[in-house]
């Protein structure tokens, strides 16, 4: 009998899912993490359940081929398909599992903790559960229903710790019910009267609308902190792609449409917005153009930050959204600091924090004073590593609403 070529891929692949499967099912044992815990849970749940999907797929694809229902020709076709989801599941798997071994030997110096409390913060303000958190390289791609937010290697620290928010943004735009079809709708409409290439999809249109929409709900949730990672550490304005810059242009408009939404008072463009966006304004001027390559067909695509902002208010709990309050005290904390630096003094853990205070809080005051005083950058890590684990303690202490006594003195780096 002739040997199939298609059976032998397909005994393959049933033999990788398998593994897939046993990996996620695994009891496994960490000195510093309980796997146990559930956002771990979750994720390893998600990896056996899509493995078994597939797993699925996949024989009733045999059966239909062995029972002579399907051509080779579609069989192929098939078979390619259920391929291709299943390499989602060993990347996540391999992910999953690899980030499980760096953030045990303590490689990341501990930011994947800062980063799990960021977005528990954002998780509970939204009634959502929390994803996990895991090191990872660069250029991760975006998959909306993926239970896992990535620190970049090697963007480690306090500064880039915002971006967190943006990965853990488009789950809560996937998971909640009104924010999930106000993005679908948008998509729609931009798709229907964008000036664009006829070969441009109406998922390529999606993603760049949910991808605009984890930016508004990232600085919607996290203020101006975001704005300053994003903008400062993040985005590419010298890809020579006119697509990748038109997204970054797009991008930079979406958060600074939010920030000003969000500065009821005019206080944050009076103390960082309005220094930040002349850097980047400054930075983008100073980029050699690109080439005369063709334009990208999705640079047309508007959405206005003020009519997402509003959206954003109805679609989550008013607990969510960063207010004028908040930034006061970020100022005030961040006011503190720099009159500690003018006296020559290390700057301390406020001796007015509260339970109620967030990690956030700690972001917002540390970029507060580094827009103003670009020196802050390494001894600001320590500061603010210090305090936000203060915050942390006394969160999960229980302890009373009163101060904790400013007496802390963090370490220069971080």
């Amino acid at each position: 009998m002739r040997q199939s070529i298609l059976k032998e891929r397909i005994a393959t692949l049933r033999r990788n899912l398998q593994r897939a499967n046993a990996a996620s099912e695994k009891k496994l044992k960490f000195t510093h993490i309980t796997v146990e815990d559930e956002p771990w849970i979750r994720a390893f749940n998600e990896i056996r359940s899509n493995s078994a999907t597939d797993l699925e797929q996949l024989e009733a694809l045999d059966t239909a081929l062995t029972l002579g229902n399907l051509d080779q020709s579609n069989a192929w076709q098939r078979y390619s398909e259920i391929e291709c989801l299943s390499e989602e599941v060993f990347r996540e798997c391999l992910e999953v599992l690899g980030g499980l071994v760096f953030r045990d030997m303590k490689l990341d110096d501990q930011i994947c903790l800062f980063a799990d409390e960021l977005i528990k913060e954002c998780a509970q303000s939204v009634g959502k559960l929390p994803t996990i958190v895991i090191p990872s390289p660069g250029g991760v791609p975006p998959v909306d229903m993926r239970r896992v937010a990535h620190i970049r290697f090697p963007e480690w620290d306090v500064w880039t710790l915002p971006l967190v928010a943006h990965e853990y943004g488009r789950v809560a735009i996937v998971e909640t019910e009104q924010a999930n079809k106000f993005a679908a709708e948008v998509a729609r409409k931009a798709h229907a009267t964008l000036v664009a290439d006829p070969a441009v999809s109406p998922e390529d249109v999606e993603q760049r609308v949910r991808m605009l929409l984890a930016d508004a709900f990232a600085t919607f949730t996290n203020g101006p902190a975001y704005a300053c990672a994003l903008l400062l550490l993040r985005l590419d304005m010298v890809d020579p792609s006119p697509a990748s810059r038109e997204l970054v242009r797009q991008r930079a408009d979406m958060v600074k449409g939010i920030v000003d939404a969000l500065d009821s008072h005019n206080l944050i463009e009076t103390h960082v917005h309005r220094e930040l966006m002349s850097c980047w304004e400054q930075a983008v001027e100073s980029v050699p153009p690109t080439g005369a390559a063709e334009a990208d067909p999705l640079a047309s695509l508007a959405l206005e930050p003020a009519v997402v902002y509003a959206y954003l208010k109805r679609a989550f709990y008013p607990s969510a959204a960063y207010t004028s309050e908040d930034w006061s005290i970020a100022m005030h904390w961040g006011s503190e600091w720099i009159e500690q630096l003018d006296n020559g003094d290390a700057p301390s853990v406020p001796a007015d924090l509260l339970r109620k205070h967030r990690l956030r809080d700690a972001l917002n005051a540390s970029w507060y004073v580094r827009i103003q005083r670009p020196d802050w950058e390494k001894q600001g890590a320590g500061v603010t590593r210090v305090l936000g684990q203060a915050i942390i303690d006394l969160r999960s202490t229980g302890g009373g609403s009163g101060g904790v006594p400013g007496t802390s003195r963090p370490p220069g780096g971080g």
